[in-house]
């Protein structure tokens, strides 16, 4: 990889070898215990399912390299892996990184909302994929989950709840580097644009809150999966994917953060919000850590009446904003890269 680094032009470089050249190995991680799989990084946009293969072909062919225990995050493609590792005597871990009921979610609003977004999977297939999960955490030893919301979902389907260990996700410190300068009326939401974030829910919301005679400009930054030129999305303006640098400075201007997503595991840009004194509203789906009425708002999903209320409310008493935007700054200060580890390691039992 460092002779294909000498040799391509940086400025030539396809996007994901440009990502896949720019990550480098932790100082304490020896680099003799590490099985780079180049290919499978440079071509998983186009193959996931084979590239995800082959990683795993490779993890069972070499006996997981002789390891004492397995960690693994992948979709039901994996099961065989695991058996295997059981079969060896290894520990194994699996986490969970989205909601598990997320298919029966999107697959009742693909209903409510029909040619908006392609298919995707069937009741079959949704019910299938449930299965495997179900044979994934029989089989595991222990499963991680990001959120109380991904706790509960899993537990509900069936998850043994002596198996799971509770480990929100954190942010890179420099987030609390960052000079707030919110500007008034200014909500921000980032992510994909799709019916899985309320994107429609949020475009209804405004267009309440101008019925309403309220000033305010939504700012929507990400790619879009939906043709947001739909009466459904209409309404806030859509940036389209937008550079990470700028991004920083789009949560520095917000004024409130909205997110009124159907289904997560925890959304990290509630934590970026957060860490730049954002309020943040969202719904219990998120994953979040905002304590409603303290931090922001907690809202039901798909209600935008109850969303159209609660940003008028921030945009309106200056003072709650700003009390809710100090305290969300620090609760996302025990939401750090740092606190992460410290309780992964806490959860694997490892100090």
């Amino acid at each position: 990889m460092q002779l294909l680094k000498a040799l391509w032009p940086a400025n030539h470089q396809p996007k994901p070898l440009k990502r896949l050249l720019g990550r480098t190995l932790p100082p304490a991680v020896p680099r003799q215990l590490v099985r780079d799989q180049p290919l499978a990084s440079l071509t998983r946009a186009r193959c996931s399912d084979r590239n995800d293969a082959m990683v795993l072909e490779r993890a069972r062919r070499e006996l997981f390299g002789g390891a004492n225990a397995v960690y693994t995050n992948f979709i039901n493609n994996d099961i065989d892996a695991i058996k295997q590792a059981k079969d060896q005597g290894l520990h194994v871990v699996h986490e969970l990184f989205i909601s598990p009921d997320v298919g029966r979610i999107m697959l009742e609003e693909r209903q409510r909302h029909p040619g908006i977004e392609p298919a995707g999977e069937g009741l079959a297939e949704v019910e299938a994929g449930i299965a495997r999960d179900q044979r994934k955490w029989a089989l595991s030893d222990q499963v991680l989950l990001p959120s109380e919301y991904c706790r509960q979902s899993a537990t509900s389907l069936g998850c043994a709840p002596v198996k799971i260990s509770l480990v929100p996700y954190g942010i890179p410190e420099h987030w609390f580097d960052l000079q707030p300068d919110p500007q008034p009326g200014r909500i921000l939401f980032v992510g994909q644009v799709g019916l899985r974030k309320g994107n429609h829910v949020l475009a209804e919301a405004c267009r309440l809150l101008s019925a309403r005679g309220i000033r305010f400009e939504c700012r929507v930054a990400g790619p879009p999966q939906v043709d947001t030129r739909l009466p459904l999305f209409e309404g806030p303006t859509y940036m389209g994917q937008v550079p990470r640098s700028q991004i920083q400075e789009e949560f520095c201007r917000a004024d409130l953060f909205v997110l009124p997503t159907l289904a997560e595991g925890m959304a990290l840009v509630h934590l970026e919000a957060m860490a730049c004194g954002v309020p943040v509203i969202t719904t219990h789906h998120c994953g979040s850590v905002v304590r409603d009425g303290l931090d922001g708002f907690i809202v039901p999903i798909r209600d935008a009446q109850v969303l159209a209320d609660r940003m008028q409310q921030l945009l309106e008493d200056r003072s709650l904003r700003a009390r809710m935007g100090a305290a969300a700054r620090e609760r996302a200060r025990d939401f750090t890269w740092q606190r992460y580890g410290e309780r992964l390691l806490e959860a694997l039992g490892v100090f």
